[in-house]
């Protein structure tokens, strides 16, 4: 949005009118993996009470003007009061996440899952969870001979076997999807829109509203160019290496029931170093539109190293009651 448009945000659920007219500063974390989005308001309680308590479910829009977007559901996790000057924080964080653990998913488990897809891994565990399964089609061809689950909790555990095939693991309010980075368009069938940034014409620290920044990290040596792993033969009792790449060589640590899938996770995680080679943090002016998991195009006012596509990782939005919209990007290259 350009001058002359005034930031607006807006809660809903248990105690929004004293939220809303009473927040004096607010910060949303919305980033890409299992972690959950979390939402923290600050808010004046100077001759006021009746808030509400953790467990209670808010709503969330942010924009300009009239035009706001639903950032969706979240629970009160944490009431923080303080005494002076009188004001309370709240933290929530992504529904339907809740204070109580109800299905266990943060409980450590050990078990192994064998001779199945890695769709049908995701599906089994985040069911159990109460959560509704999206999967991206590629992924029903994975399949998996072996794999552990070790003292995890189920939140760790789909956070290493999608990391592993640079994927994305994520709920979205009732839906748990599982889908390749880069995609702009998710499984839920909700279009991420490509979000495209240029450097303002007087782009100085005076001019606040519209000053962007950004800082490229892209290290001149790579540490590693290809990927080996093991693989048993379980036929002849042999273990053999698959290499993919060139030298210098990064080792998997875990020793695969194929070759097939050896090469497939070497491959995988060639593709996540090249593409975390190379990452951007930018500062810039608020945007709702900017989502973890989604593309970030930087156009061709950036300058040439830093010009491009770009996967968001993670998003910070933050506003205060002086009108104060800005958001912070954590962004990782696209192979």
């Amino acid at each position: 949005m350009g001058l002359g448009y005034k930031p607006q945000v807006r809660v809903g659920g248990a105690g929004e009118d004293i939220i809303n007219a009473r927040l004096t500063a607010w910060e949303r974390i919305d980033s890409s993996g299992v972690q959950s989005d979390q939402l923290t308001l600050h808010v004046d309680t100077s001759g006021q009470s009746g808030l509400p308590k953790e467990g209670a479910v808010l709503t969330w829009a942010e924009g300009y003007d009239d035009i706001l977007v639903d950032k969706g559901q979240f629970t009160i996790t944490r009431i923080i009061p303080v005494l002076f000057p009188p004001s309370v924080t709240i933290v929530a964080t992504a529904a339907p996440f809740q204070t109580e653990d109800t299905t266990g998913f943060k409980e450590r488990r050990t078990r192994s899952f064998e001779q199945i897809s890695l769709a049908d891994v995701f599906r089994q565990i985040v069911s159990a969870h109460g959560f509704s399964p999206r999967v991206a089609d590629e992924f029903e061809g994975v399949f998996i001979e072996h794999i552990d689950q070790i003292d995890e909790t189920d939140s760790a555990f789909l956070t290493r076997i999608t990391k592993e095939r640079d994927a994305i693991a994520k709920p979205v309010n009732d839906v748990y999807v599982l889908a390749k980075r880069g995609k702009t368009n998710t499984v839920t069938g909700k279009m991420i829109p490509t979000v495209i940034v240029g450097v303002p014409s007087k782009n100085t620290p005076s001019g606040v509203s519209q000053f962007t920044n950004c800082q490229l990290d892209k290290p001149s040596r790579r540490v590693s160019s290809g990927i080996k792993a093991n693989w048993l033969d379980s036929n002849k009792g042999e273990e053999n290496i698959v290499e993919v790449g060139t030298e210098p060589f990064k080792k998997l640590r875990q020793t695969y029931e194929s070759q097939a899938s050896a090469t497939q996770a070497c491959k995988d995680e060639l593709m996540r170093l090249q593409r975390e080679a190379s990452r951007v943090s930018l500062d810039l002016p608020g945007s709702p539109k900017l989502v973890a998991e989604g593309v970030l195009t930087l156009n061709d006012t950036f300058p040439p190293e830093m010009a491009g596509d770009w996967s968001i990782d993670k998003v910070t939005a933050r506003g205060d009651r002086g009108g104060g919209y800005r958001c912070t990007v954590i962004a990782t290259g696209l192979v």
